[in-house]
């Protein structure tokens, strides 16, 4: 994969601080600070993989997205990181296209001038092969619908090519088919959106979120699993129903507590009326 330093141009810092609200910037800003490292300037490929994506995530296609993003072999740097979430979440569908543009030319060892039909017909094989996909793969016939007799495409033969074909790739299809007017409109916050299922205010949840990353980063193993969760819960608890009272909160069984389980675990169990009392 070709490794370019060079910063992507898809939206501004001052536009992306711009569409995400202060508790957001800060909560983004937070969390940057304590994957980042010792240094805390910048977040390793590896803290992106496990931190900002997740484990699913094939390897490769996690790199294409860091280094969409403005990673290097030095990290990304915080302005670089928050450009690429907002755009991957909030950007216009200009800004998407731009984004796929900077990361099928990243997979290349050209200067970004072009892509190239050899190593976009590759970058679909991986694509196809690693990340969920319903239906026949169709490369012969993407490609042939992007570069016709040509070997090489410039970005206004690509971007024109992908307004007409959104769902062409799986990444354009996962970035670009879903992008419409209903974005543009303002959607609450994550905190507002916790505070909307759950019995807690917003400011419980703010709260809430400042213990749960310091019992997460105290936890031996880095997860607020039942291991670490045991000697927080017995006593008061009695030993033989810890086992039952973290499957009450480890809603999709994958073993750990995350944020989101926590908020409504605790909800359920401290605020909620009886009947979801008893579910616990």
């Amino acid at each position: 994969m070709g490794a370019k330093d060079s910063k992507p141009s898809f939206i501004s810092y001052e536009d992306a601080v711009k569409r995400v609200s202060d508790s957001e910037l800060r909560r983004i800003r937070e969390a940057f600070k304590r994957c980042a490292g010792a240094n805390g300037t910048a977040l390793s490929l590896e803290a992106f993989v496990h931190e900002v994506l997740c484990d699913g995530v094939p390897y490769e296609v996690a790199e294409w997205l860091y280094q969409a993003c403005g990673g290097t072999k030095r990290g990304i740097a915080f302005r670089e990181l928050l450009c690429g979430i907002v755009v991957l979440t909030k950007g216009n569908i200009e800004e998407k296209i731009k984004f796929l543009w900077t990361l099928y030319v990243n997979n290349q060892g050209d200067n970004g001038t072009y892509i190239y039909k050899k190593d976009f017909a590759r970058t679909l094989h991986l694509e196809y092969s690693s990340l969920p996909y319903t239906g026949p793969q169709r490369n012969a016939e993407i490609l042939m619908s992007l570069f016709g007799p040509a070997e090489k495409v410039t970005f206004d033969q690509f971007r024109s090519w992908l307004l007409i074909h959104k769902d062409a790739t799986v990444l354009s299809k996962w970035l670009l088919s879903e992008v419409n007017v209903a974005q543009d409109l303002e959607t609450p916050t994550f905190y507002q959106s916790l505070a909307g299922v759950t019995h807690l205010e917003e400011r419980d949840i703010i709260e809430l979120e400042k213990c749960f990353w310091t019992l997460r980063n105290a936890a031996p193993t880095g997860q607020l699993d039942a291991e670490s969760l045991s000697p927080l819960l017995s006593p008061p608890l009695p030993a033989a129903a810890v086992a039952g009272a973290f499957l009450a909160f480890d809603e999709n069984r994958d073993g750990h507590v995350d944020f989101k389980e926590l908020c409504c675990g605790l909800s359920a169990a401290c605020r909620g009326p009886r009947t979801e009392r008893l579910k616990c």
